[in-house]
């Protein structure tokens, strides 16, 4: 699996960087304005994790970063740089998005139920470089719940790449047909191939929502889903994430998945432990 440990003196430099802000707020408006990790450029560690990373990134399609402490996005800023792409934003000069898992909603983002293996923004005209995510708080669960997984493109589709029919199916549907995908929120329905060149873009309950709001009635829908999870999940390695391990993920060339989560409930029904993250996107790389 690729995997970084960041040791204790860059550790101490990044801390260093991120702790020169009061708040999560001060780091992204710098971010947006210039380059939050300048102060490292000099440092011969970080330009050796800068190399690191970005091979790990083209070669398997994400990386996990193990070592550094949630301080509510700061880091995050700081190691998610080393993409060399610009920050995206949610609404005016946000960045960091925090997420933390509730039995109590159905939203996809924060449902304790497993999700899918899937690349964000599908429905934008340009959907992101990349998807950085650390976890603040470790389910209650873990090991047992919370699985993460990384797919990388290529050996997803050579597992889908077998004389069996239905990843047959599956193949063609990634690489030839034209397919729709929306979402509940959206007026937009994007159309085109999911996988062009060696790029994709691909979530279930999007394919799903377009589905029924076009009234397309697909029948091998769920089967051609199933068969693409059954793929990814053998063509992937499970791991886990505590307090300030951070994920790196190219979101053009690798799907990302979570498993189930659960709740430890402190006081029934409010208040409960579970799992949270910080979550942020890059656009376009810098050339």
């Amino acid at each position: 699996m690729p995997e970084v440990l960041i040791d204790r003196s860059l550790k101490a430099a990044i801390d260093g960087v991120a702790g020169t802000f009061a708040t999560v707020d001060d780091a992204e408006t710098l971010a947006l304005q210039s380059d939050i990790a300048a102060p490292l450029r000099a440092h011969p560690q970080w330009l050796m994790l800068c190399r690191t990373l970005s091979s790990f990134i083209d070669d398997r399609g994400y990386v996990v970063v193990r070592g550094l402490e949630p301080d509510e996005g700061r880091s995050l800023l700081v190691l998610a740089s080393v993409l060399k792409a610009t920050f995206d934003t949610y609404k005016p000069g946000k960045i960091v998005k925090h997420f933390r898992m509730s039995p109590w909603t159905t939203e996809l983002s924060h449902t304790t139920r497993a999700g899918d293996f899937h690349t964000d923004g599908n429905i934008s005209t340009t959907p992101p470089f990349a998807t950085a995510m650390q976890c603040e708080h470790e389910d209650p669960g873990a090991p047992e719940y919370a699985e993460q997984r990384v797919v990388f493109l290529p050996d997803l589709l050579e597992r889908l790449g077998s004389l069996d029919r239905i990843d047959t199916d599956a193949l063609c549907f990634l690489t030839e047909e034209e397919v729709a995908m929306t979402h509940e929120r959206a007026a937009a329905v994007w159309r085109g191939r999911l996988v062009q060149g060696d790029t994709i873009r691909y979530h279930p309950h999007s394919l799903r929502m377009a589905d029924m709001r076009l009234g397309l009635a697909r029948p091998n829908l769920e089967s051609i889903i199933a068969s693409i999870h059954r793929a990814a999940l053998d063509a992937s390695t499970p791991f886990h994430t505590g307090p300030g391990d951070t994920v790196l993920v190219s979101n053009r060339t690798a799907l990302h998945y979570r498993g189930a989560c659960s709740v430890r409930f402190v006081r029934f029904p409010a208040e409960f432990e579970s799992r949270s993250l910080y979550v942020l996107h890059m656009k376009d790389p810098v050339v």
